[in-house]
This record gives C-alpha cells, structure tokens and sequence, in this order.
C-alpha cells in the first residue's frame, strides 16, 4: 500500500513545485524541504502545503521522499536523508544522471530498511499535463513489500497517462547523452556560432525562411532553462565524453568535404543522414510537423 506523507527535498524547485502539486492532486500530505529557507517558505505558501526547516523533521514521517535537487548534490543528499527515515519507506530521486546514484542505493538497500527507486521524468517544470510525456524507471530494491509499494506508484503515474519505460544505469545515461546532451549542445552552439559573428537575432529573423525561425526558437526555448542541470548532464556523464569525440571526427570530416567542394562526399554524409531518419516514426509526416510548429509562430 502507498502511504500517503511525501516529502518532497527540493521541493522549492520547478520540479518540486511540479510534483508538489501533482501529489497534492491525488491526496498526498506534503511537506517540502529545502536548504534557502526564504524561498522554501514562499515556495509552501503559494502551493498551500507545509514545510520544514530541518531534514530530520521533514523526513522522520515520511512514506515517501523525494529528491529533486541539482545531479552534483543528489548523492550527498540522499546519504544524509536515509538514515533518518522510518522503516519500510521509499526514498526516489528524479536526477539525470544514474550510474552513482544506483551505485549509493545498492549500498542503501543492503544497510537501511528503506526501498529505493530511481526515476528520470523526460519533461521540464513548464509541463502542464503529463499524459504521454515518458518516465524513466530503474528498479533497486529493499524491503518484502517493495514491489508492492513500486507497483502502487507507477500505477498512479500510468493512471494520468505516463508512458513508464524501465531500464538500467548503464542504458539510460548512454541514451541521455544522446537525447539530452546531444540536442543541448547543439543548440548552445547555434547561439554561440551566431553571436560570435555579431548579427543580432532579431536582424538575422529579417533574412530568415522557415529553417531558421524555427531553429532559433527552438535554441532560445532551451537556452532560458536551467544552465547547471546542462552543464552536468554533459560534464559529469561519461558517456557524453565518447559522443564528444564522435562530433568532432564528423566535424573534421564535414569540413574537409565542404572546403574540398567535395560532392560526392556530402552526397554520401546527407544521404546516410536521410535513409537513417527514414527508419524514425515521426519521418513520414515530419513536414507537416514542421509547418504546423510555423503556423503557430507566425501567428
């Protein structure tokens, strides 16, 4: 059965503000915590829930808790918070990165009577509706009823149509770097590219065709986001670090072929790109995804 007492640390956060109110939505009593208490206070005030000053006082009834703080914290803050919980309760955190943090639970497990679980939620805190939006989900382990209490919370999740995927540290950090890593990366680039060539972007819109319009906003939308989670998505997954190297041998070898004049070199590279997207779902009706994203923008 899942007990109903989440506290959420980290709870002042956009995700915390976003499953703060999810869970409130489906009875929760929460309590948030949060080490900048001004804003953890104004944070509970506004979503009219409570709070507490203290990791003790926030945890020691807890059914369940939550850790949604930066990926560089999250080790250290669920060492500190385990100790503290009841028997029985279920400790998940919702960071990007997993190979460390499944390696501290697997030490968790076999130490505490606690269960542990590891989820990566694939949307930001300006979701609105979370219906067919993916969550990952690792599975650790802990006490007799862990399956029990795991299979309750998916089930809620599944409930409000979340599309669950589970899978294990090593697959999901190597697919980041390349669904979140890869795609931030690119468009931090884009920016940076056009910046250092001194056109302003609104001057550079005059002279733009569909491409770039939605390219731009597509950077901009990212850019605005949150800049230590990007940083340490890219700098702390090793996995990044060999798509790093790939990049830089596709660059070098794009470069030669575009200062070689080299056509039948970027016939092979465009090509291979088109018949590898032919194999996508979304390939097909692409275009019109596409000028429908249009309509919207030039509204």
């Amino acid at each position: 059965m899942l007990g109903k007492n989440l506290t959420i640390i980290g709870g002042s956060g956009g995700m915390g503000r976003v499953f703060t109110r999810y869970f409130k939505k489906h009875g929760f009593n929460i309590i948030l915590f949060a080490r900048d208490e001004e804003k953890l206070e104004q944070t509970a005030n506004e979503l009219n829930v409570k709070y507490k000053l203290k990791l003790k006082e926030s945890v020691k009834d807890a059914d369940m808790v939550m850790v949604s703080v930066p990926i560089t914290s999250t080790v250290d803050v669920i060492k500190e918070a385990v100790p503290l919980l009841k028997p029985n309760s279920l400790i998940f955190d919702i960071t990007s990165l997993k190979h460390d943090i499944i390696k501290v639970y697997e030490e968790i497990k076999n130490k505490y009577s606690v269960n542990c679980l590891s989820l990566h939620p694939m949307f930001g805190p300006g979701i609105k509706d979370m219906r067919n939006y993916v969550m990952l989900v690792l599975r650790v382990g802990g006490t007799t009823n862990y399956n029990e209490i795991v299979s309750n919370l998916l089930d809620l999740f599944k409930s409000d149509g979340l599309v669950i995927k589970e899978t294990t540290p090593e697959i999901h950090d190597k697919k980041i770097a390349m669904t979140l890593g890869v795609p931030h990366m690119f468009n931090i680039l884009f920016l940076n590219l056009l910046r250092r060539l001194n056109e302003p972007l609104n001057e550079l819109t005059k002279y733009t065709g569909t491409t770039f319009l939605l390219q731009k906003v597509f950077a901009e939308s990212i850019i605005q986001r949150e800049m230590e989670m990007f940083g340490d998505i890219q700098m702390h997954n090793k996995e990044f670090f060999k798509l790093l190297d790939e990049f830089e041998d596709l660059l070098n070898g794009y470069k030669k072929i575009i200062q070689s004049k080299d056509k039948n070199g970027f016939f092979d590279i465009f090509s291979k790109g088109l018949n590898y997207s032919k194999e996508d779902n979304h390939f097909k009706d692409s275009y019109k995804y596409f000028y429908e994203f249009m309509k919207i923008l030039k509204k």
